[in-house]
This record gives C-alpha cells, sequence and structure tokens, in this order.
C-alpha cells in the first residue's frame, strides 16, 4: 500500500537526495580538479628554477674559454661573462630560499645549501679578480687562473643543481601521491555522506510508510477492507464542517444484513465472513467515489453520502436492495437468497454526526420491525409490502437446517 503522503515523501525526499548528490559530484569534482592543478606548485616552480639554472654553468665556462684578448669580440666576451657573474648569484640566493622555505627534509638538502654557499663565496672570488683584470689587462696567466676558478664553480653548481632537480621532483612525486590519497579519502568521506544521507531518507520513508499502515489498519475493516466506525465519525466530522461552509445535503444509510446470525450457525463463520465480503463489495459497486462506505461492526453497516438528499438517497437504497437480493452467495449456502434492512436521513439545518445517525439508526430498526427487506426513509412508517419471501421465510419452507430453527430465537 503506497498511500498520496507517502508518494509525497518519497518524491520530496529523492529531489533532496539527488540535490545532495549532485552537490557532492560537483564538490568532488572541483576538489580533484584542484587538487591535480595545485599539488606540487611550489616544488613545480622550484624544479623550473633549478632546471633554467642548470644551463648557466655551461654558459659560465665557454664564456671563460673565448676569453682572448687578441680576440676580435673579446669586449663582447666580457661584457658577456659580467652579465653572468651578476645573474648567477642571483639565481643561487633565489633557489636557496625556495628551498629553505619549502618542506623538504633539512637534513637531505643542507649538504647542497652548504655547496651552494661555497660556490657564491668562489664567484665572488672570481668577480673580483675578473674585474682586476679588466682594469690591468688580462693577460693569458690570468685568465688560465680565471678559467680554473670557474671550473671550480661549474662543477659545483652542477652537482648542486643536479642533486637539487633529483630532490625536488622526488618530493613533488611524494606530495602528488599523498595528495592522491587525500583525494580517495575525500572521495569516500563524501559518498559515505551521501550514503548515510539515503539511508535517513529511506528510513524516514519507511517510517512514513509504516505510520500509513498503522493509520490505515486503525481506520479500516480488516475483513471487508471498508473503513471502520472511527473514520466514519472522522469523515462526518469533516463532511458537517463543510456543510456549515458550503450549504449542501447530507445523507446518511445504515444497513443491517437481514438474518445474518443464522447464515453463521448453519454454515459456520467462515461462510458468514465470505458473505460479508461479498455484501461490502456490493455496497462498494453502487456508491460513488466520493461516498463512505465503513463496516460499524458485525453485520451492520453505513454509507455517508454528501450532496445528497433524502430522496436520491432513498433511490440508491432501493438499488442497493436490489443488488443485495441478487448477489450470489456463497457455494455452501449458495440456494439461498440474501436480504438487507436500511434506514435511511438527511441531514437537517444544526445537526450533528450523533443526531443524523441516532434517527438513521431509528429508521433502520422501523425497516426491521416492518418485515426487513426495505427502506425506511421517513419517521412516519407506510405499509410497505414485502417484495418476495425473505430469507427467513425460504428457510422456514426447509431450505434451512431445521435444528437452526427448531430453537425459535429471534436474531437481527
Amino acid at each position: 500500500m503506497t498511500t498520496a503522503p507517502v508518494r509525497a515523501l518519497r518524491h520530496r525526499l529523492l529531489l533532496a537526495f539527488g540535490l545532495i548528490a549532485t552537490v557532492c559530484a560537483a564538490a568532488i569534482s572541483y576538489y580533484a580538479a584542484q587538487a591535480h592543478q595545485h599539488v606540487g606548485a611550489d616544488y613545480t616552480a622550484m624544479v623550473a628554477d633549478v632546471v633554467r639554472s642548470q644551463a648557466d654553468p655551461k654558459e659560465l665556462l665557454t664564456a671563460l674559454m673565448r676569453l682572448d684578448g687578441a680576440h676580435p669580440d673579446h669586449q663582447a666576451h666580457q661584457e658577456e661573462l659580467g652579465e653572468l657573474l651578476l645573474r648567477i648569484p642571483r639565481r643561487i640566493e633565489n633557489i636557496r630560499l625556495q628551498v629553505l622555505r619549502s618542506d623538504l627534509p633539512r637534513q637531505d638538502y643542507a649538504p647542497l645549501i652548504d655547496e651552494l654557499t661555497l660556490v657564491q663565496e668562489r664567484i665572488a672570488t672570481l668577480q673580483t679578480r675578473f674585474d682586476q683584470a679588466q682594469r690591468d689587462g688580462l693577460d693569458g696567466q690570468e685568465i688560465d687562473a680565471l678559467r680554473a676558478l670557474g671550473r671550480e664553480i661549474e662543477a659545483g653548481l652542477a652537482w648542486s643543481y643536479s642533486e637539487l632537480s633529483l630532490l625536488v621532483q622526488n618530493a613533488s612525486a611524494d606530495q602528488r601521491q599523498l595528495m592522491e590519497w587525500l583525494t580517495v579519502a575525500v572521495v569516500g568521506l563524501l559518498m559515505m555522506v551521501v550514503a548515510a544521507v539515503g539511508a535517513v531518507m529511506l528510513m524516514m520513508l519507511r517510517l512514513q510508510h509504516q505510520r500509513d499502515i498503522m493509520r490505515f489498519q486503525s481506520q479500516t475493516d480488516e475483513l471487508t477492507g471498508l473503513y471502520n466506525r472511527r473514520r466514519l465519525q472522522e469523515v462526518a466530522e469533516q463532511e458537517f464542517a463543510r456543510r456549515q461552509r458550503h450549504a449542501s445535503p447530507l445523507s446518511l444509510m445504515l444497513l443491517d444484513l437481514d438474518h445474518f446470525k443464522l447464515i453463521n450457525d448453519a454454515y459456520g463463520h467462515p461462510v458468514g465472513d465470505a458473505v460479508l465480503s461479498a455484501f461490502a463489495d456490493t455496497l462498494q459497486h453502487q456508491v460513488r467515489r466520493l461516498d463512505t462506505v465503513a463496516r460499524m461492526g458485525g453485520e451492520e453497516f453505513a454509507v455517508l453520502l454528501p450532496n445528497t438528499d433524502g430522496e436520491a438517497a432513498r433511490q440508491l437504497a432501493e438499488r442497493i436492495l436490489a443488488a443485495t437480493r441478487a448477489m450470489p452467495m456463497p457455494e455452501a449456502a449458495g440456494e439461498h437468497r440474501f436480504t438487507v434492512s436500511i434506514g435511511v436521513t438527511e441531514a437537517r439545518q444544526g445537526d450533528g454526526f450523533e443526531h443524523l445517525y441516532t434517527r438513521t439508526d431509528r429508521r433502520l430498526y422501523a425497516a426491521k420491525q416492518a418485515g426487513r427487506d426495505r427502506v425506511v426513509s421517513s419517521d412516519v412508517l407506510a405499509e410497505v409490502p414485502n417484495r418476495g419471501a425473505s430469507l427467513a421465510q425460504a428457510n422456514m419452507q426447509g431450505d434451512m437446517h431445521p435444528d437452526v430453527w427448531a430453537s425459535g430465537r429471534k436474531d437481527s
């Protein structure tokens, strides 16, 4: 059984769950994209600086090898060397600061920093001697000394940059792997959140479904599937409240199966239950969808008829009489014909459900007293001939088991 409230709740929960899942998926996608874009960004920049700086030692050595007072471009080569001696220390200092600010283990980069510091001192010495040689004039001996010092600088820078590049690349790879694990953890966490939200929503849906089942069971007759007395009263209160706002006719019909106890006594309760269910189906086929059919208890039923005056209710009751007479009986009692007595009343101005029910019950009693198998819709009972032999009359002629009738009991 899926009721309208359950379907509405299911729709809202599915929308909410879809929204949460969409937001989580978007958050995961954004996080993964940003993580892959920015992870190791500092290390990547450092690697780029190191790669650019690795060309400096070779350029320095090449510029030193070109120093020759007899070469036509001797002056240009000196200017090139001067530019290198200014640029290389700046790059070394920049890389040194990046290393010190990074998360690299100090014990891994400490020897490299020491070597770079030593290289800076050698470059400062090379700069001083080169400036002095430019003032005093470059000779072959001084050029060889500068080249020897340049080879030491080139060797120190090459080793430092190579080791540093490897160290930074390994650190960047480790960081990327860590971020991949973190991404997996974040995705897993968000999936758990989505699953938890889904479980809570499913639990809410099941609780609502269980509540609706309990409400349905509390309002429904288990045997016939009709509403019970409690639900009829609730609907009647709603109809009377609506009637106060918008004047409209309202009628009530009470029905009582004739000689039903004799059916139970003669054929057993299973047959009696089958008769009750068959009569309930007959009622539901005769009424409108907006009418409320209820089993009041035992063999007594009620039909609340909104927007129906007394005459229309009486005509419906007559149709129910005819349908009941034609109703097929269970096989065990298939040769018998069934009848019903009906009381019908239209609500008056100022009536409540209790007043309406009392008057209708009185008319039902009048129908019983008048011979059953009839409709009474007024307080003044007219003599209405009973159409056809009733179940009791048929049984008096020998159709019912004689032991039942021998007791001489009067039932409903």
